[in-house]
């Protein structure tokens, strides 16, 4: 009987720590579900702070807060707390330097910390108008062993800690930390995704200024030097009109960049007007390889059109003719003479699709990389003199976007290339 007498509080101790850890997995369920939530980081550790201060096996006042750690300033900053506190203790305790009091002691240690009284502890430094004896647990919040905040929680005078107060806390402070950076940087592509969006409204309206206040001069530069040439204001040498023919041909180059910045701006500024409308897209292609044909006369090569049975495509009449000349055009002017050139168009299961195959010299991997992309200079080069703005395949690829389409290339060095894009059949 003696023995089980001395026994029989051996299981009430196991009921007790198994009540204990099982308090405690719950509390920190409950702190990861709200930490997991999309609040904001204010309200967020709020919560967590009033679910901290309710977990009875800690022991503690309803009385807590967070510092946010400022590395430059070497200060911490106090970002939030539960519980109620003097105004001298809100406007005192705002920022307080590394080292200072227990919390500064714990931003530069990393340790965790505990006070028994703040009477009686010497490195509770603070001293604030009716305050009344208190202890602390003291909490870096650490993550990658840096220290990015502290927590402080209010207990009475001499608690009685429980050993793994330690232990819960340090793993709570694991998941307050991750949290905290989480939020900071999500904060951070915020703020920098607005920036870059003010940057780029910016660069689209100087875009947009400058290539208005250069059409008129430049108008004039083509005008005159064509009147020149032909001798209309007197009559000029034969090496007049070749420097005249190349001002000409300079003034004509600068009149497609300027038209490709407009485009470019006014795209990204979602200033173009789109309409899509259901039409033949087999006769607007064959319309564009007439045009490009007298170009590519010059270089004697043929331009193919391979029609596919297609349905009515819905697509902005304008833009599609922009892409379809680039496309087209670019075939020509990259093909060497004597070559050809085809474009065929095909109904795929839910898009038609549009393929343009020439004969040039192919692009390298790192060309195909930098294709559709602004102000872009590649190996390959014209096979005519022709020139080349580096947006034309950019613009290309926002308007085919600007119709839920989608754009490619497929080539090898020595074996020609084919550009195509595809646009959907139904489209919002």
């Amino acid at each position: 009987m003696d023995q089980d007498a001395h026994k029989q509080p051996y299981p009430t101790d196991i009921e007790q720590e198994v009540k204990r850890r099982t308090e405690e997995y719950k509390i920190l369920h409950s702190i990861t579900q709200i930490l997991q939530s999309s609040e904001g980081l204010e309200n967020m550790l709020k919560k967590v702070l009033t679910t901290l201060v309710g977990f009875q096996e800690l022991e503690v006042e309803h009385k807590a807060g967070i510092f946010l750690v400022d590395p430059e300033e070497k200060v911490l900053r106090l970002f939030c707390t539960v519980g109620e506190f003097g105004e001298e203790f809100m406007e005192k305790e705002k920022v307080i330097p590394y080292g200072a009091c227990l919390c500064g002691r714990a931003a530069v240690s990393g340790e965790f910390l505990t006070s028994n009284s703040c009477f009686s502890d010497d490195r509770h430094e603070h001293r604030f108008d009716n305050m009344t004896n208190h202890g602390h647990y003291i909490v870096p919040l650490k993550s990658d062993d840096q220290v990015i905040a502290v927590l402080f929680l209010y207990t009475d005078e001499n608690p009685p800690w429980y050993i793994r107060n330690h232990e819960i806390l340090v793993s709570i402070g694991g998941l307050i930390a991750g949290s905290v950076v989480a939020h900071k940087r999500e904060q951070e592509i915020y703020e920098k995704n607005i920036q870059l969006r003010e940057l780029n409204e910016l660069k689209n309206k100087f875009l947009g200024i400058a290539s208005h206040d250069l059409r008129n001069p430049l108008y004039l530069i083509k005008t005159f030097s064509e009147v020149l040439e032909d001798g209309t204001l007197g009559k000029v040498t034969q090496k007049q009109k070749e420097s005249l023919k190349k001002i000409y041909n300079a003034s004509l180059f600068m009149q497609g960049l300027l038209e490709n910045l407009l485009d470019i701006s006014q795209i990204e500024s979602g200033k173009i007007d789109i309409k899509k409308e259901p039409q033949d897209f087999n006769e607007i292609a064959k319309q564009q390889i007439e045009l490009i044909q007298l170009l590519a006369d010059k270089k004697n090569i043929q331009v193919h059109f391979d029609p596919g049975s297609l349905p009515p495509v819905p697509y902005d009449k304008r833009a599609i003719s922009q892409v379809l000349g680039n496309f087209i055009g670019n075939a020509v002017k990259f093909s060497p003479p004597e070559t050809k050139v085809l474009v065929t168009t095909e109904k795929l299961d839910d898009s038609i699709r549009l393929s343009v195959h020439d004969e040039g010299p192919g692009l390298s991997k790192e060309d195909q990389q930098l294709l559709f992309q602004e102000f872009q200079t590649l190996t390959a080069r014209p096979t005519g003199g022709e020139k080349s703005t580096g947006l034309g395949l950019a613009i290309c690829k926002k308007l085919i976007h600007l119709h839920d389409g989608k754009v490619g290339v497929s080539s090898e060095l020595g074996k020609g290339s084919t550009f195509y894009f595809s646009i959907p059949l139904n489209q919002a």
